[in-house]
């Protein structure tokens, strides 16, 4: 669970080379319940559910056990949020960006590879086989109604597992009629626009949203022009061609079916053109990148297929992403001019059975398939560069929830297989694809959770699996162009974690409190890093191995209609222990040994004419990451403080936000000679419903609380 040395395309593009669906079958909850706080899983679309607590926002709905974190974007007091931004507040995640808004971002858990992460959106998944990991910063958040981080698990839900952890986002559920618009202006250069509305039709609701962003992008950084002991030549400037364009769409109906049964369709589309500027030192002009990704979903659910207790769920889906890379003047250091389209495509189905086993169990069964197929062309190479790669993937797993009476417990073991074909070609000396005989893996999964109520609103949990990660296609068969050649014999990244975990929820009439502390190991075997030759080439190797362990504290205070605390405190220490001698025992590179975020908000003060007034302070402490293997290379600590006001006036749905991340304006990078900017601001102006029902605190309200969809 590592960075390791990978070179990536994607990562080539920005010049940085690092060395839930909202209701799945299976997250029923067992027929007897520990007292607090595991939620009771979501019911089928349109039925209506009344609650007189709901579920806090931190509680997963996918898995009785994990440690898990869920977070509503609504509830955010700030202007402006992008994924990186929005889950500051949650445990175990480092992101590390590449520059400004829309610039290449990664996520990580854990200490883990961002390859060895999985990112759902709607249950469609969104990693490609070509490898990388999940650019973050095309995740737009103007249609999600929540987040949830699922560490070091992987729900059975999911179908195929992840090493490192899943991060599910879940669109707006169709619902009762309503508008809303948003737009707003920031530092930089930045304009955003959001259009969203929703109804009903018969048994026919509908949801529809569209987004626009755009940025120059032209923050001040201190260029050394490459002469980092040199101070006579440094000189600050605007950061030039880091301009971004970006639109997204999300259309999603469901219709009623006879029962408690439902049908429905999830379409979105994104779209992003974005300057690439070169490291600190090299700004560039012409270079470009493109990306376009679309997806789609149909989903049936049924309680009333499997018998009494029982819950079925069918997911057919489909998604397409193209990208295209433009530097004609040869300015990102690629070996030269690039010119290159490459696509991938892939289509599959996932099917969630579950139902109860007599009044003391519950099981469930999850069967995934599908197919994906990476293509990648170069426009200016004379002979055809780049193979295309095709990658089969099946999984069947089970799991039964044991409840334990006698104990108060309930035990949850479930095991996966995995299985993967590649079928990829290679290129005759004429370059024409010749076709290869196809690599199979088989990869068993396996994990044991348990949850016990300790009482006064107090659970335990723990957790412990074995997991795996089949090599990317860059991984194993390079970029065809000389420089990365790739490996076909690499064996699979294997790591086993556990992680024990007290959660405590307690409520009065005026205040609240939920506190989440996790203490998490992992040790990871077979690890993939790139290693390369005096003249440039690289090769991937199994030579890595890391262990990992560390403290994970999250807490929420509500008082009031008033006032609320969020906070997040993560203790890592993730340690290389591979065989090179020069690297072994110091920190991974890129993960911060200690990271402290606090939010303090107010919220609903009564002001003069029917106005409200909100403000927030928060501050992002994060010190002990390296940017290299051996730790010579400190980035510092680093301490980014943020605040905000709101005025709104319920009565007209009208709201005006003002927030500035970085008041201090601290000039620092999450990667060398990638500066970040300094001090930004955004102002937005939104119509929407406020203080509406399920309203949770000070940040307004919690889509998690949908009386069409429970909490």
């Amino acid at each position: 669970m590592r960075w390791g040395r990978r070179t990536v395309r994607l990562c080539g593009l920005a010049g940085l080379a690092l060395g839930g669906a909202p209701r799945m079958a299976g997250a029923d909850q067992p027929p007897s319940q520990p007292s607090a706080p595991p939620p009771a899983g979501p019911p089928p679309a349109f039925e209506t559910v009344v609650t007189a607590h709901p579920a806090p926002a931190a509680a997963p709905r996918e898995d009785l056990t994990a440690a898990a974190s869920g977070v509503v974007p609504d509830a955010s007091p700030r202007a402006f949020d992008d994924l990186g931004g929005l889950l500051l507040e949650v445990p175990g995640v480092t992101v590390t960006r590449t520059g400004s808004l829309g610039s290449f971002s990664t996520l990580t858990l854990r200490g883990a590879n961002p390859d060895e992460v999985r990112f759902y959106l709607d249950g469609v998944p969104l990693n490609i086989a070509a490898g990388g990991g999940v650019d973050i910063s095309t995740l737009p958040l103007g249609d999600v109604a929540r987040v949830e981080v699922y560490r070091g698990t992987t729900p059975l839900a999911f179908g195929q597992s992840a090493l490192g952890g899943i991060v599910s986002l879940s669109t707006r559920t169709p619902g009762d009629a309503r508008a809303s618009a948003r737009a707003g202006v920031g530092s930089f250069g930045t304009a955003l626009g959001d259009l969203a509305a929703g109804g009903r039709a018969g048994r026919l609701r509908l949801y529809l949203g569209i987004h626009g962003l755009s940025s120059r992008g032209d923050y001040p950084y201190l260029n050394d022009n490459g002469t980092k002991l040199n101070t006579s030549d440094d000189v600050y400037q605007p950061r030039q061609n880091n301009d971004l364009r970006q639109a997204d769409g999300t259309l999603r109906a469901a219709m009623a079916l006879s029962g408690r049964r439902t049908l429905s369709l999830t379409l979105l589309g994104i779209g992003k053109d974005q300057g690439l500027p070169g490291r600190g030192g090299d700004p560039t002009v012409a270079a470009r990148f493109r990306t376009a990704r679309a997806l789609q979903a149909l989903r049936y659910e049924s309680r009333d297929d499997l018998g009494a207790g029982g819950r079925l769920s069918v997911q057919a889906y489909a998604s397409e992403q193209w990208d295209r890379l433009r530097d004609p003047n040869a300015e990102l250091g690629l070996g030269g001019p690039e010119m290159t389209r490459d696509s991938t495509v892939a289509a599959g189905a996932l099917v969630n059975a579950s139902r109860a086993l007599g009044d003391q169990a519950r099981a469930a069964l999850v069967l995934e398939g599908r197919d994906e197929t990476y293509t990648p062309e170069n426009d200016l190479a004379a002979v055809p560069v780049g193979l295309p790669a095709r990658r089969l993937v099946g999984v069947a797993g089970a799991e039964v929830d044991l409840r334990v009476s006698r104990l108060d417990l309930d035990v949850v073991p479930s095991a996966r297989l995995e299985a993967m074909s590649d079928l990829v070609s290679v290129r005759d000396t004429l370059g024409v694809p010749v076709a290869q005989a196809p690599i199979d893996r088989l990869l068993p999964v396996w994990r044991l959770g348990l949850a016990r109520p300790l009482g006064g609103g107090a659970v335990l949990k723990a957790n412990a699996g074995r997991y795996a990660r089949a090599p990317s296609f860059l991984e194993l068969y390079g970029n065809g162009a000389g420089r990365l050649l790739g490996n076909p014999d690499l064996a699979a990244e294997r790591g086993t974690n556990a992680d024990l975990a007290l959660w405590v929820d307690r409520g009065a009439p005026r205040a609240s409190i939920s506190s989440r502390t996790t203490l998490f190991g992992a040790l990871a075997d077979d690890l993939i890093q790139w290693e390369y030759t005096p003249w440039g080439q690289g090769q991937a190797e199994n030579i890595g191995r890391a262990r990992i362990w560390g403290v994970e504290q999250e807490l929420r205070l509500t008082a009031g209609r008033h006032a609320r605390f969020v906070s997040q405190a993560t203790y890592l220490v993730a340690l290389d222990e591979s065989d090179n001698a020069a690297a072994h025992g110091p920190q991974l590179p890129f993960h911060p040994r200690a990271r402290v975020y606090a939010r303090l908000e107010v919220a609903r003060i009564a002001l003069p004419a029917g106005l409200e007034l909100g403000a927030y302070a928060d501050g992002d402490l994060q010190t002990g990451t390296y940017a290299d293997a051996i730790n010579s290379q400190s980035f510092g600590t680093r301490l980014l403080v943020g605040a905000g006001l709101t005025v709104a006036r319920p009565r007209d749905r009208v709201r005006l936000t003002a927030s500035v991340a970085n008041l201090t304006d601290f000039r620092g990078e999450d990667g060398v000679d990638w500066a970040l900017p300094g001090r930004c601001a955004f102002v937005t102006l939104a119509y929407a419903p406020v203080g509406a029902p399920g309203e949770t605190g000070p940040g307004g309200p919690d889509p998690s609380f949908d009386p069409a969809n429970g909490p």
